[in-house]
Formats: C-alpha cells, structure tokens, sequence
C-alpha cells in the first residue's frame, strides 16, 4: 500500500493554524472544535512510521505587488490580497510547527497554488505519477475551499481519495460538517479519522 500511497497536505501554513496567523480567526472555531492541529500532527507521524511520503501543496507566496494588473480576481484573491496573507519572507507563510517536511522520508513540496485547487497551474499530478502514486489521503485547509476543489480535481484524474475528517478545519464548524458529511461522499473512496487510518495500517501489517 505505501509505495503507491501519499499524503497531501494543503496548506498548512502558520496564517491558517496559529493563533497570531492573519487567516486564523475565521477558522479558530473549527480548529478548536475538531482538534485539527493535533490531528494534522498525528497524521504526518502515522505517515512517517509507514514511509509514506508526503507531498505538500501550498498556497502561493505574494508581495504588495503579486495581483497587480489581474483582471480576474475572486473572492479567495481577494482576502489573501487585503490581507497579506502567505506574505513572501514572513512567518506567516512558513508550515506550521512539527508539521514540516522530512527529505529522508521522501516528501515533496510542489509548485504552489493561486487558487483552491492544489493540481491547476501546478506540477502536482506530474510529481505523483513520476512516483506511481495512486491513492491520496488528503488533510488540510480550507476544508470547503482548497481541500474540497483538490480533491475534486484528483477525483476527476483518476485517484482514490481518502479524507481525513478531522485534519482539516473550515471557515465554521457547520461550513466543515456539511462538507465532510454531505459533499465528500461524492467523490471520496473513504473518509475516515486520522486514529483509523493509522489503525488501518498497523493491521494491514499483521
């Protein structure tokens, strides 16, 4: 199973998961109440016991200056433009505390994202079939926005898609059990917790 299996993380930068990150307040309640950061840690432990590698997808870095002249900007655009957000060279836009990467595990960080979707404008799908990736456990931010559009995307390229219902956090709690309960069976293989997935794998090793 791991040698045809990742782990995709969506961006989880320190703007989204601290307390001081200038995208926490909208999701700090779902945070809160789905434990999410010490889910997301757990996961890329459970991930780092059984080598399986995992890729990260993050949101473009910008500057003052990354949108001028877009004729196209939408409502995600725009609260990362009025804000800041993921500022190249800040704190901000640096991955969480225990959830960055590991080399020697064979993780990967891929070409950055504008929008929701971590596979459009990127090299992610090329980066997971030049591994003979096929199936993807996905976690993250935004539950409803980038995790959701990602795993649509992966849905639409032929990926099995397992979700992890209590490592992402969405902008209300309500916002991610919709999402989690009503949208995600559309196209996930299985949603699960990341406490089952690791006990999924430790039998699959008896």
């Amino acid at each position: 199973m791991a040698n045809d299996t990742a782990v995709l993380l969506i961006d989880p930068y320190n703007d989204f998961l601290h307390p001081k990150g200038k995208l926490n307040a909208p999701v700090a309640e779902s945070l809160d109440h789905t434990g999410t950061i010490e889910h997301l840690k757990e996961l890329v432990a459970t991930a780092r016991k059984h080598k399986i590698p995992v890729f990260y997808s993050l949101h473009q870095q910008i500057d003052a200056y990354s949108y001028r002249g877009w004729q196209y900007m939408n409502r995600s655009l725009n609260a990362v433009n009025d804000t800041l957000s993921f500022e190249k060279g800040s704190w901000g836009a640096e991955i969480y505390d225990g959830l960055e990467p590991v080399v020697d595990n064979g993780d990967v960080v891929v070409s950055k994202h504008w929008n929701s979707s971590s596979f459009h404008n990127t090299d992610l799908d090329y980066q997971l079939k030049q591994r003979g990736i096929r199936n993807l456990v996905i976690a993250g931010m935004v539950t409803n926005t980038c995790v959701e559009a990602t795993a649509r995307c992966a849905y639409e390229l032929g990926y099995s898609l397992t979700m992890i219902s209590d490592g992402t956090a969405g902008f209300s709690t309500a916002q991610k059990d919709a999402a989690t309960q009503l949208i995600w069976p559309l196209f996930a293989n299985k949603i699960t917790t990341v406490h089952e997935w690791a006990q999924s794998l430790q039998e699959a090793k008896l």
